[in-house]
C-alpha cells in the first residue's frame, strides 16, 4: 500500500528548493574554509605510463548538510561524500592522498583486495600519514564492483566527520543503465559531538611503534595500565552504549546532506536504473523501496546469481556494507525511498526522491509499512561454488564482558587481540558467533569470503560473497575463504565504536614480513 509522503518530525520540500540548496551551491570560501566545493573536485588524470591518477586533499571543510544544520567536517577535496573514483576493470590506478589536517591520517580502500602494504591501517601496514605529507596508494583494478575508501586511522572520530567516499570498477562489458547511482547513507550529531571518543578508549596511550612485526608480538605494546577499554560511565549518565548513540545521532546523511536538501533523482518512464547504496555510518538502515519492482544484484560489489525481481520487500543495509539494486522504473510518480535506522527510526529517517519527468505533483508516495524483508540466504539461483577441501577452522566469538562498554573477540580486546595464523593456499572456514544484544557488521580486509551457513542451515539462494557481514544478535554465520593475498588482515566490527572499545581481530600469514618499520615517533591508531 502506498500514501502520499507525510512523516511525523521531517518535513520534505521537493525539488525546487533541492536545487536551490545543494552543496554544490554552497561557497565555502565565503565561509573560511577553503576554495567551493566544485573548484576543490580534482579530476582524472593520465599518467605517463598509462595509470590513472588521483590526487584526495584530506582538509577541513565547512560543511551546510541544509539551512540549519552545518558544522566543520574533514573531506576528500573539499566534498562529503569525497570525490568519487570510478575506473575501469583493468586500470592501473595511483591515489595520492596529501594530509592537510592538524594531525595523522590514513586511506583504506574498503572491499577491494589491495596487496598489503596498500591497506592502509597505521601500525599495521603502514605509518600513519602526517600532516603536510602525502602517501600514494597503487593498485591494479582487476575485480569489477562497488567499494568504497575511507580513513582507517582514529576511524570513529575521522571516518565519523567525514572521511569516506566511493570507488567504482566498472566491468569491462557491463550491462549498461540509463541511470547509474550511489546512495551514501550516514547519520551526524547536531549536538557538536563529533570530537567525542564515544567508547571512552584511547588509544592515544598505545605505543604502536613497539610492535614487533616480525611475530606481531602485541604483547610489547606500551599501554598505560590504568587505561579504560570503553568506559562511557563518566560522560553517558548511566545509558548504555546503544542509548547514548540513540541520543548523539539525531541526523541522517544522504549523500553529504539531510532533509530537506537531499537531493530528488529525475528519471524516465522505460528507463533502466541502478542504485548503489553504501552504509558509511555507525547504525544499521533499512530501505523500502516503494511502487515498484528491483532486483538486489550485487552484495559488497559481487554479483548475485540470477537475482529475482522483488516487490513489497524491505532490505538492511549495516555499516559498510554495500547493495546494488536495479529498478524498473514503469510507474511513473513521485516517489519516496525510504531510508531509517532500525533502532532509531524517531531521530534517523529520510526520504529519498524519486521524480519522473513531468510529473507535476510533488507529494511522495511511500510504503505505508514493511511487510517482509530481504532474505539474501535463500535469493536467487543456487550453483555449485566447488570450495576445496577445508584446512583450518576458526571461532570467532562476538561478545562482551560489562554490558556493552567494550566487546570482544574470543574474550580478547584489542591490542591484546585474537590472531588468526593461516598459510597461502589454506582454505579457512571461520564460525561466526554473536553473544550480544547489538549488530556487529565483521569486516574482513584483504580477502572476500563466501557465506555458507547461517544458524547451521545451509546457504539455499545464490552464492554469496562478500567482505562485510552483519552478524545479528544471537546469529551463527559459517563464512569460508582460500588464503590467496599474503598479508597481516584486520578482522573487526564496522561499527568503529566497537572496534574502538576492542572487537578486532588479525588474519596473519605465517611467515609474513610488513615492508614497512614503524616510527615510534608517529600515533598510529589502528581503528
Amino acid at each position: 500500500m502506498k500514501k502520499s509522503y507525510g512523516l511525523a518530525g521531517i518535513a520534505l520540500t521537493l525539488s525546487l528548493v533541492i536545487a536551490g540548496c545543494s552543496n554544490d551551491a554552497v561557497d565555502h570560501s565565503a565561509m573560511g574554509h577553503g576554495e567551493p566545493q566544485q573548484e576543490e573536485q580534482t579530476q582524472e588524470v593520465i599518467s605517463e605510463d598509462g595509470k590513472k591518477v588521483f590526487d584526495l586533499n584530506v582538509t577541513e571543510t565547512h560543511w551546510m548538510f541544509n539551512d540549519e544544520i552545518m558544522d566543520d567536517a574533514w573531506t576528500y577535496n573539499g566534498s562529503l561524500p569525497g570525490q568519487e573514483i570510478r575506473v575501469q576493470e583493468g586500470d592501473s590506478v595511483l591515489v595520492n592522498v596529501t594530509n592537510s589536517l592538524d594531525e595523522p591520517t590514513a586511506l583504506h580502500l574498503h572491499g577491494f583486495p589491495v596487496p598489503n602494504e596498500m591497506d592502509g591501517v597505521p601500525g599495521v601496514t603502514q605509518n600513519a600519514i602526517m600532516p603536510g605529507e602525502t602517501f600514494t596508494y597503487e593498485y591494479q583494478a582487476d575485480v569489477p564492483g562497488t567499494y568504497w575508501y575511507h580513513s582507517h586511522q582514529d576511524g570513529a572520530r575521522q571516518v565519523g566527520k567525514g572521511l569516506y567516499g566511493v570507488f567504482i570498477v566498472e566491468p569491462k562489458d557491463g550491462e549498461y543503465y540509463d541511470l547509474d547511482e550511489v546512495v551514501v547513507i550516514d547519520e551526524w550529531s547536531s549536538m557538536g559531538m563529533g570530537d567525542m571518543d564515544h567508547s571512552g578508549m584511547d588509544h592515544g596511550n598505545m605505543d604502536h611503534g613497539s610492535m614487533n612485526h616480525g611475530d606481531m608480538d602485541h604483547d610489547d605494546m606500551n599501554m598505560e595500565e590504568d587505561m579504560d577499554h570503553g568506559d562511557m560511565s563518566s560522560e553517558s549518565n548511566g545509558l548504555s552504549h546503544a542509548e547514548m548513540m540513540n541520543e548523539m545521532y539525531d541526523t541522517m546523511i544522504i549523500n553529504g546532506n539531510a532533509t530537506p536538501q537531499i537531493e530528488s533523482i529525475q528519471v524516465e518512464e522505460g528507463n533502466k536504473m541502478k542504485l548503489r547504496f553504501l552504509n558509511a555510518g555507525l547504525f544499521t538502515q533499512v530501505v523500502s523501496i516503494p511502487g515498484h519492482s528491483f532486483q538486489i544484484t550485487n552484495y559488497d560489489g559481487q554479483p548475485v546469481n540470477e537475482p529475482e525481481w522483488l516487490n513489497d520487500t524491505a532490505f538492511r543495509i549495516a555499516p559498510a556494507e554495500r547493495y546494488d539494486v536495479v529498478i524498473d522504473l514503469d510507474n511513473p510518480g513521485a516517489w519516496g525511498i525510504q531510508v531509517f535506522a532500525e533502532e532509531n527510526r524517531e531521530n534517523l529517517q529520510s526520504l529519498i526522491p524519486i521524480i519522473y519527468n513531468d510529473y507535476e505533483d510533488n507529494d511522495l508516495q511511500t510504503t505505508e509499512s514493511i511487510s517482509s524483508f530481504f532474505d539474501f540466504t535463500t535469493y536467487g539461483e543456487a550453483v555449485d561454488v566447488n570450495l576445496p577441501e577445508i584446512t583450518k577452522e576458526f571461532d570467532m566469538n562476538l561478545g562482551t564482558n560489562d554490558g556493552g562498554e567494550t566487546f570482544t573477540i574470543n574474550d580478547k580486546l584489542f591490542p591484546d587481540h585474537e590472531s588468526y595464523e593461516v598459510e597461502e593456499g589454506d582454505v579457512v572456514k571461520f564460525t561466526v558467533v554473536n553473544d550480544t544484544d547489538v549488530d556487529h557488521p565483521m569486516h574482513l580486509h584483504g580477502e572476500f569470503f563466501n557465506v555458507i551457513s547461517k544458524d547451521g542451515v545451509p546457504i539455499s539462494g545464490s552464492p554469496i560473497l562478500k567482505d562485510t557481514l552483519n552478524v545479528r544478535p544471537g546469529e551463527t554465520y559459517e563464512i569460508v575463504f582460500e588464503a590467496k593475498n599474503p598479508g597481516i588482515w584486520m578482522f573487526h566490527c564496522h561499527e568503529f565504536h566497537h572496534a574502538n572499545a576492542g572487537m578486532m581481530a588479525e588474519v596473519r600469514y605465517k611467515g609474513f614480513e610488513p615492508s614497512f618499520s614503524i616510527d615510534p615517533n608517529i600515533p598510529n591508531k589502528p581503528e
